[in-house]
């Protein structure tokens, strides 16, 4: 086996996420922003990130001299969990062709003679299984390793290499596919290349625009001719996101530039839900997600007790139970993922925020590059400071559950049930200083289904406003403006929670604000997988059980 490092790749370990993935994506901001010495930026920016996830410890990188000795150090490293560099490596699948794209061409020239051969390496290593067989191999006398990087062919095939020149029969290239225009004997690039239709990249393939990969008007290239611009050009991720960039280019639709979004997610259950399923969506759309959880001050033990049940299902089972139950553990099969188990999944940031309107705060969204802002049931009032950092070109949405203006406020679909009114809505406004008053960008409407209490109901239609956001996001991330109503204050109307007359007259009109076992059908089905539901069930119920026992007394 000959290669040009003269090493074998390394061993794959568990695929487990990095944790501060997100803090790749910033260090792709960083060098976009300021692309001076961007080698030098990526190098140490991966350095940290590398340091931070080995705790210091950089044995890893070396090398033993012996092949034999070194597979099985890398084995055993793979299967005892002590790879922890390669979540890192693996986290930058999104972003490697970003870094690229802002090295000079005398860096990536340098990147490529000095440093690809050893990028791929650490990069891309082996299966474990693989390893085990080229071990016994090797232990058998079976394989060689040396080092080369040329053959040769006079009627044999004639290797420099290491030990000397070695003779073969028969040579397995393995190299991957060639990008180099002069090696690649096809009449279609040739004719190609010798038209000026392309042209060729000094590291390989054909040069294209690396957004729209474009060679030459009406002519686009996808694949290894593009890894002169992309560097990484053959995993099935990056091709799905070339061939949707170039369908872009044909349909003369902007391409998508990343965002980074910082999500202020309330503490009840139906947020937590929808944060479930915007992350996901949002990373699978080229953005990052920041999740902060403002903190929420709970309403005082003497209100009522429709109130305090109200509060419990919506809050209490969530982060009293539901999130000390999972951790932040990875639960395969589930639907939904707390925001512990969203941190560790998707190495997303994740972090409570006692006060969003203190400037040491809005400095940390400056340092994370968040541009949009989406507030989720977020009861902390945002102020002067953090809407002005918001200001355009950035900004910050509310997702309001209510149609507005009709329905500012609070706890607004039981009063849109008492209404009588044929929908509930979701509201996705432009945030001011004053409550739900801002700027209309779009509402959406479901038909009120009144066989339902409040909450269940809402957990039936809280992805409504899971997708509306999701086309906010793509139309900004487009470049594109999103569409504003100023609300007319002669049709609005702001609701505070209600009184205990006013819960009698929503008692006696049959709505019911929650209902135990509908809200413990929907925790127990989103957070749990189908073969740990009844543990799972068993565990919620007695929650349950216990609190109607301490309440009801």
């Amino acid at each position: 086996m000959i290669s040009r490092s003269g090493r074998l790749p390394k061993v794959q370990g568990d695929q487990t996420t990095y944790p501060r993935r997100y803090a790749l994506h910033e260090l792709a901001k960083q060098i976009e922003l300021d692309p001076h010495d961007s080698l030098l930026q990526v190098m140490s920016g991966l350095m940290d990130e590398l340091s931070q996830a080995t705790n210091g410890d950089w044995s890893w990188i070396l090398d033993d001299l012996c092949p034999v000795n070194q597979i099985r150090h890398d084995i055993k490293a793979a299967l005892t969990g002590q790879v922890q560099w390669q979540a890192v490596l693996r986290g930058t699948a999104p972003v490697i062709e970003r870094y690229w794209n802002c090295l000079s061409p005398t860096s990536q020239q340098l990147f490529m003679e000095k440093y690809h051969s050893v990028w791929m390496r650490f990069r891309h290593g082996m299966p474990v299984q693989n390893a085990q067989k080229v071990l016994r191999m090797l232990e058998n006398s079976q394989l060689q390793v040396l080092q080369g990087d040329s053959v040769k062919w006079d009627g044999t095939f004639k290797a420099q290499t290491s030990a000397g020149i070695v003779e073969a029969p028969y040579v397995i290239e393995a190299t991957g596919q060639e990008c180099r225009l002069e090696r690649i004997h096809s009449p279609l690039l040739q004719s190609a290349l010798k038209n000026n239709l392309i042209t060729a990249h000094p590291n390989g393939g054909i040069a294209v625009d690396f957004d729209g990969l474009r060679a030459s008007p009406g002519l686009f290239a996808i694949g290894t001719l593009t890894s002169g611009t992309h560097l990484y050009v053959s995993a099935i991720d990056r091709i799905a996101a070339h061939a949707a960039r170039i369908s872009y280019s044909l349909t003369q639709n902007p391409s998508v530039q990343s965002l980074h979004v910082a999500i202020f997610c309330g503490s009840d259950l139906l947020s937590h839900l929808m944060v479930s399923s915007l992350v996901p969506q949002i990373l699978a759309a080229g953005h990052v997600p920041f999740v902060y959880l403002p903190k929420h001050k709970g309403s005082s033990s003497t209100i009522s007790f429709d109130l305090r049940e109200l509060a419990f299902f919506e809050r209490e089972l969530l982060q009293q139970y539901v999130r000390p139950y999972f951790k932040d553990g990875t639960v395969e099969g589930a639907t939904k993922r707390t925001v512990d188990q969203i941190r560790t999944t998707y190495g997303v940031l994740v972090e409570e925020v006692p006060n969003v309107n203190k400037m040491s705060f809005i400095q940390t969204l400056a340092r994370h590059h968040i541009s949009i802002g989406l507030s989720i049931r977020c009861y902390q009032r945002f102020k002067s400071d953090i809407i002005r950092y918001f200001s355009k070109p950035r900004l910050l949405l509310n997702l309001h559950p209510g149609v507005l203006p009709a329905y500012r406020g609070v706890m607004t679909t039981v009063r849109a049930m008492k209404n009588k009114e044929t929908y509930f809505g979701y509201s996705l406004h432009a945030i001011d200083e004053n409550w739900d008053s801002g700027d209309v960008i779009e509402i959406r409407k479901h038909p009120i289904d009144y066989s339902k209490s409040m909450l269940a109901f809402m957990g039936d239609v809280c992805e409504i406003g899971v997708a509306m956001a999701m086309d906010a996001f793509d139309t900004i991330a487009r470049g594109k403006e999103l569409s504003r109503t100023a609300q007319k204050t002669e049709a609005s109307a702001y609701y505070t929670f209600p009184t205990n007359e006013e819960l009698k007259e929503i008692r006696q009109d049959g709505i019911r604000l929650v209902d135990a076992e509908s809200i413990v059908k929907i925790v127990v089905e989103s957070f749990a997988p189908p073969k740990e539901q009844a543990k799972f069930r068993t565990y919620i119920e007695a929650a349950v059980q216990d609190w109607y026992r301490q309440n009801l007394a």
